[in-house]
């Protein structure tokens, strides 16, 4: 098991930007990156940060390109 987390401790550096990723506890709170959210966010997705509802809406609108 020791291998297994010394291996893949460190996943959020290789992981592809493109893809959203829940922001680790020992990151530091940030707001929400959409205008106006008075929220904490809590993922991050191509470098910005957003709450969980405006990640949402984010990726739909990329969908939707």
């Amino acid at each position: 098991m020791a291998q297994y987390t010394r291996r893949f401790g460190n996943q959020s550096q290789r992981q592809d930007k493109s893809q959203p990723r829940f922001l680790a506890r020992r990151e530091t709170a940030q707001p929400c990156n959409w205008t106006g959210c008075p929220a904490q966010a809590t993922n991050q997705h191509k470098d910005k940060v957003y709450c969980a509802s405006h990640l949402l809406r984010s990726l739909q609108q990329q969908w939707q390109e």
